[in-house]
Parts: structure tokens; sequence; C-alpha cells
């Protein structure tokens, strides 16, 4: 066989390992995630981080519910295009940012995490309010209802608690992709709100 056959043969298995690599780093709406679009939200349990007295409501809000770690590189890579979305949409009192930051197992120590958690924040600059699911009760619910199980995950739930897009994994342009289906469905908000 001469080197161009070996170097052609070579070259289509080469091409495919690639395009999957890519596929599989790009959080897309995908038929995993398709089906899951417009389901009801399981029961959340959920406790603030920094604050005690802080309530958590879906109903009547558009909530971007993010599950994140600080051991996770791709999580850290998206939650400073979360923070920005968040920050722009201080004012609107309709729109929500619930970042939950979770430890690497199925339950997790709340001392531990707190402390994580807000070390990274304060090296990072990155101003959010985090919460935790210390039992690990929310994320089991999530995993039963949409099949999570990856890190970073956020899903778009709309006023209704419905679930109107899912985003697993990270890309640079995933900001650009939950800041324009955010602003879709505050307007869509807007819309069936007014007489």
């Amino acid at each position: 066989m001469s080197l161009m056959a070996i170097t052609q043969h070579l070259r289509i298995p080469l091409i495919f390992l690639i395009i999957i690599g890519i596929i599989g780093c790009e959080p897309t709406q995908n038929q995993q995630t398709q089906k899951h679009i417009g389901k009801f939200v399981p029961e959340i349990s959920l406790v603030p981080l920094e604050t005690s007295d802080a309530a958590l409501v879906l109903t009547g809000k558009i909530t971007l519910l993010n599950f994140w770690g600080t051991w996770c590189p791709p999580c850290r890579q998206e939650l400073p295009g979360l923070a920005r979305l968040a920050s722009r949409l201080s004012g609107e009192p309709r729109f929500q940012l619930i970042a939950v930051s979770c430890g690497g197992g199925a339950r997790d120590d709340l001392d531990q995490l707190r402390s994580d958690t807000a070390a990274f924040l304060t090296s990072t600059g990155i101003k959010i309010s985090p919460w935790a699911d210390p039992s690990g009760e929310t994320r089991f619910n999530f995993s039963e209802a949409f099949d999570f199980g990856a890190y970073p995950t956020t899903y778009l739930i709309g006023a209704d608690r419905r679930v109107s897009a899912i985003w697993t994994g990270y890309s640079p342009s995933v900001e650009t992709q939950i800041a324009q289906a955010v602003a879709r469905s505050l307007k869509d908000f807007s819309e069936t709100d007014s007489p």
C-alpha cells in the first residue's frame, strides 16, 4: 500500500473522530433534550448559600436554572456568561438566575460547598447569589424527569413552570444561545401578560 493510500485510509476515521468530538462539545437542542421541552419542572428543594431568607419561586418568572460545580472546567467557563446575562437583566423582575453549585457526589457537604463556592466567586469576581442542593434531591428529580447527568446543564423554565430549552455542556456560543432564548421567553411572557 502506498503512502498516499495509507494517508487516504486514515483520513476518514480521523475526520469522523474530529466531527464526533465537536458534536459532543456543542450544547445544542438535540433529540435527547427536545423530548423534554414542554414538561413541567419537578419538585425543587434548594437552599441559598449566602443568605437564609431567600425564597425560591418559579411560577410567574422566567427562570434560568443552572447546575454547575467549581470543580468542573466547562462550568467555570460558562458561569461568567450567565452572570453577565443576569446582571444585564437585574432590573427585570420577571427573570431570575438560579445557579446551583454542586459538589462532585450525590450529596454535598454544605459547609465545604459554601466555602468552595465563595472562594471561586471571590477569585473570579463573578457576582451571583448561589444556591445548593445538599441532599441531591433536586438533581435526582431532574435526572428522573429530564435525564440530567452532566455538568453544566442549564434549563430555561417558563412562568408556567414548563421547560422551554435545555443546554448540556459548554461552547463559546452558549452565552448567545441562552441570551436569545431568554429574550424570546420574556417577550412571549409580556405578550401573554398584556390585555
